[in-house]
């Protein structure tokens, strides 16, 4: 019943970024190392994220070849997604759903931890799971197959994605920020390719610990094709995003109530 359905929410949450996860009312610092540009915080919105990679897009796109327009379009937004957030973990708070902030104090840890995507964009900040969840939808929209590339090493977790053209999968990962030139010169492969070519892996990751990239990496597996990655936790969401601001009402119009009520006596 709704036990384990609340069960299976914190483990979907729990599991999205066990590594990074940030549940403390302290909010992430951006640390001046990996891209972010602030003036993007105007796209706190999907509509105006996708309104925007599509007038770079236009800007850039020649030709009518599909595959060809879909590899532009998937790197155009990689690149938007990257500078848009610095790394953090986003949570609710008791403005935004506080059911969710209280129902974590008292049961599962993470389930105030956001995937739903409009949410997440009304952050400067967030982490691994939160930006996939945002461009997986961007590239969701323009018709693009995704799928979660998920991995547990030892060392942590950690969330990325892939997304099929050209007659394959291609392997993005916004948050980690990997070399794209890299990546690029192999026609952006999926991570099966980069794990069996420990050298590309290395050099399109530099800026990490050897012993952290191939603690991470090898651990790979995949989610399904077009499915959202976090399917109860969504609906977790919506469910006390809605109850948060109809009990407030409740009390607010009992409030009023009784205090008409009081005056009338």
């Amino acid at each position: 019943g709704f036990n384990f359905f609340l069960l299976m929410t914190g483990y979907q949450l729990a599991s999205l970024d066990s590594s990074t996860r940030n549940l403390t009312a302290n909010k992430p610092v951006y640390d001046k190392v990996e891209n972010f540009d602030p003036s993007l915080a105007r796209l706190n919105t999907l509509s105006k994220l996708v309104g925007y990679c599509d007038s770079l897009y236009n800007e850039k796109a020649v030709g009518d070849d599909d595959a060809a327009l879909k590899k532009e379009y998937a790197d155009i937004a990689s690149s938007v997604v990257r500078n848009r957030f610095y790394h953090g973990y986003s949570t609710y708070g008791l403005s935004n759903n506080y059911m969710a902030v209280m129902m974590e104090q008292v049961s599962i840890d993470g389930l105030s931890a956001i995937v739903m995507p409009d949410d997440i964009l009304e952050y400067p900040y967030a982490a691994c799971s939160q930006q996939s969840i945002v461009l997986m939808e961007v590239l969701r929209q323009k018709g693009m197959s995704t799928r979660k590339v998920g991995f547990k090493g030892k060392l942590g977790g950690h969330f990325c994605f892939e997304v099929f053209y050209e007659g394959g999968w291609h392997f993005y990962d916004p948050d980690m920020e990997p070399d794209s030139n890299v990546l690029a010169a192999y026609n952006k492969p999926g991570i099966a390719f980069l794990v069996n070519h420990p050298d590309i892996l290395l050099k399109a990751y530099r800026q990490y610990p050897k012993e952290k990239v191939m603690d991470l990496f090898p651990t790979y597996w995949y989610g399904s094709v077009n499915t959202f990655p976090a399917p109860r936790a969504i609906v977790f969401h919506k469910v006390t995003k809605f109850l948060s601001y109809t009990i407030s009402l409740f009390f607010l119009i009992a409030f009023v109530w009784a205090r008409r009520r009081y005056k009338k006596i």
